[in-house]
């Protein structure tokens, strides 16, 4: 197959998306109170990669509801996505890309737009699967770097339940600042790109939290370099603690500590993928043993066999 026939088209859908655009401004100006900021930031031609903070699922409407060029978003793939999420990705479309894994095709695919002097559109802290700030993920500087894209900041503020808020016609704030256009990624002589891609991440997302007033800033505090812990003790029937065997001492204590303390997490395993973890989230009422082994059966055969990278990449454990 040629290149040409394998490339991703930019712009595509050229009469469903205006539409939906349409629709979602209709929509947002109903159920919210729209304030838009910085849109004459947005350069009118060339490739750009723009970049925001995720707090919820609206950030990604307001983006396509009022950038005036068409954004390719990434999206995940890699866990089901709630159905009126899944409904609006089918129709408008994205660049799917399983997250914590090489993807090459999703890659490929953001640079073809680029190539074309497209926009592509993600969020380097990866998701809404934890409150607060999250540790940037450096794809953003990769692909800046390989394409030689300059990089759009925008800031949303904490848009976390506004969605069920709109239903209830309680009209919350949707805010949205852009920033001014930061140069391609460039990597310094003598720095290893590793390195670089990770640090320059950082630097473009604290350039997107100072967009945001904190008035309008997510309350929670910064949870990038949050330290957990986890303990197994075990007690014979006295109610006496005996030492424990070591082949029960587990590795990974930090990831652990965060699997179980996290609801955000187990609720991936509940609602978005609907195995029966529910006596995981109520261990501390004793439920009963039999339930527990199939709880954390289900979730070791979902990642063994469907998809080994969704604590990885969350958690950064190496495979």
């Amino acid at each position: 197959m040629s290149k040409a026939k394998s490339m991703m088209k930019y712009p595509r859908r050229r009469i469903m998306r205006p539409l939906i655009k349409w629709i979602f401004r209709t929509i947002l100006k109903i159920m919210f109170r729209i304030e838009v900021s910085g849109l004459e930031n947005f350069p009118k031609n060339g490739p750009l990669l723009v970049i925001g903070n995720h707090t919820g699922a609206m950030e990604v409407v307001l983006l396509n509801a009022y950038a005036p060029r068409q954004i390719e978003m990434l999206s995940a793939a890699d866990m089901p996505a709630e159905k009126i999420t899944e409904i609006i990705n089918t129709i408008y479309g994205s660049i799917p890309v399983n997250r914590g894994s090489y993807d090459r095709a999703a890659l490929q695919q953001a640079l073809d737009v680029l190539g074309q002097d497209g926009m592509v559109g993600l969020f380097p802290e990866g998701g809404v699967w934890e409150v607060g700030k999250q540790r940037a993920l450096p794809g953003i500087s990769w692909l800046s770097y390989r394409s030689g894209a300059p990089i759009l900041p925008i800031g949303f503020n904490d848009t976390a339940g506004a969605m069920g808020a709109g239903l209830n016609f309680k009209r919350p704030y949707l805010k949205m600042y852009v920033g001014k256009v930061l140069p391609p990624a460039s990597i310094p002589d003598g720095m290893a790109k590793k390195v670089y891609f990770q640090d320059h991440a950082a630097q473009v997302m604290e350039k997107v939290y100072q967009l945001v007033p904190t008035e309008d800033a997510s309350p929670q505090e910064d949870i990038s370099d949050e330290i957990f812990d986890f303990e197994i003790s075990l007690i014979d029937s006295a109610g006496n603690q005996v030492d424990l065997p070591d082949d029960l001492d587990p590795k990974y204590k930090a990831e652990l500590g965060r699997f179980f303390l996290l609801p955000l997490i187990l609720d991936i395993f509940l609602i978005n993928l609907e195995l029966p973890v529910l006596p995981l989230m109520e261990i501390g009422s004793d439920p009963p043993l039999d339930q527990l082994i199939v709880a954390l059966d289900s979730i070791l055969t979902y990642l063994k066999y469907e998809n080994p990278y969704l604590l990885t990449y969350r958690f950064g454990i190496p495979t």
